[in-house]
């Protein structure tokens, strides 16, 4: 990130003279007018020039702004700025700004930004932002964020977030997040404390939630997903028997607490054998060397001879509660009820579980059955 925050900073300060900051010789004049500098009311000494209004017909080019400028291109201060600015294009400032910055295309700051940042294109703050950036495709922030980010495309701040960042594709903070990270499509922190929402949410250390679909960290507190791979988390492969299907094998994978759980079932049954695919999300309570596993699965079965071919809509819900004992560092055994849901458009599920005891039965243009059952296995890894 420190790679970042160099190329933001020299960005800002891209057509600017050098200097400006150590000068304390500024000329204050009420107003500026300018066509295109050196075309100005203030001629060659621009650079020279705090002003508290400045209108610029196509651009104007001064040392400080203290009050309000307007330009139809593009408005640039060599040091600070501050209250308003607007400019068809673009607004360049070599150091701080306070205030509201509007432009159509892009804002640059060399410094720090306090307040709010408007771009039809591109936000940069070379420091620290505290307020808010808008953009329609990218801001950056060469430090830490205080406040909001906003952009059509990526938000980055180079050294960390205490807000918002909110896109439609990429959020990247290389320090700590402190609030939530939405994005439409990735979700990359160094550390977060509070909520990453997007379809791929990457982070070293969490303190908080990960959700939607691909979760992945080094170490985590509530992975939400179709798939969490966490580093410092748990891995096992699993395989057991239920009281529909006689051999299962799976992985779960996720952080200490939350886990997901994929797996392939198969009961043989001559040619009506069924598969049974799932996918679920669980909670895991340690007991030192004994545990309690409670998770939701839903399955997709298919029944032979041809396993793939379509022939109507049958679903298989459940919930498993499996009490576990560590045996070894490495093994562990696993039982527990089950609780399922069949839910079907051509079968009413009788011969699903090997007995036909249902809690409950409805029958019609969809059958349900509803029945208690059992797991047991073992857990590796």
């Amino acid at each position: 990130m420190r790679t970042v925050r160099l190329l933001v900073v020299l960005s800002a300060m891209v057509g600017l003279g050098a200097g400006a900051e150590d000068r304390q010789d500024f000329v204050y004049r009420p107003a500026s007018v300018s066509f295109f500098p050196p075309l100005s009311t203030n001629g060659m000494e621009g650079r020279r020039v705090s002003t508290g209004f400045s209108l610029n017909v196509i651009g104007g080019y001064l040392g400080r702004l203290q009050g309000a400028e307007l330009g139809g291109v593009f408005n640039i201060e060599e040091d600070n700025a501050r209250w308003y600015q607007a400019a068809g294009v673009c607004n360049i400032v070599g150091n701080g700004f306070t205030g509201l910055q509007q432009a159509g295309v892009v804002n640059i700051v060399g410094g720090d930004v306090n307040a709010v940042q408007m771009a039809g294109a591109v936000n940069v703050a070379g420091e620290r932002l505290f307020g808010s950036q808008f953009a329609g495709a990218v801001n950056l922030t060469g430090a830490a964020a205080h406040g909001l980010q906003v952009a059509g495309g990526v938000n980055i701040a180079g050294q960390g977030i205490r807000g918002t960042q909110v896109a439609g594709g990429v959020n990247i903070a290389g320090g700590l997040v402190s609030g939530l990270q939405l994005a439409g499509g990735v979700n990359i922190a160094e550390e977060f404390a509070g909520c990453q929402v997007g379809v791929v949410n990457i982070a070293g250390k969490g303190e908080g939630l990960q959700l939607w679909v691909v979760n992945i960290a080094e170490d985590v507190d509530i992975p939400i997903g179709l798939i969490s791979i966490v580093e410092h988390g748990q891995f096992h492969v699993n395989a057991w028997a239920s009281e529909f299907s006689l051999v299962n094998v799976g992985i779960k994978t996720g952080s200490r607490i939350i886990y997901n759980v994929f797996s392939v079932g198969y009961q043989p049954d001559g040619d009506s054998s069924r598969l049974f695919a799932a996918i679920g999300i669980g909670g895991h309570i340690p007991m030192n060397r004994f545990f309690l596993d409670i998770d939701g699965v839903y399955y997709s079965p298919r029944t032979g001879p041809d396993w793939f071919e379509e022939k109507g809509s049958d679903v298989l819900t459940g919930i498993r509660l499996n009490a576990g004992w560590q045996v070894t560092d490495y093994l562990a055994v696993t039982a527990g009820p089950t609780f399922s849901v069949w839910v079907s458009d051509r079968s009413d599920g009788s011969g699903i579980p090997f007995y036909n005891a249902p809690l409950f039965h409805s029958e019609g243009d969809v059958n349900v059955r509803i029945w208690p059952g059992f797991n047991v296995g073992l857990q590796l890894l």
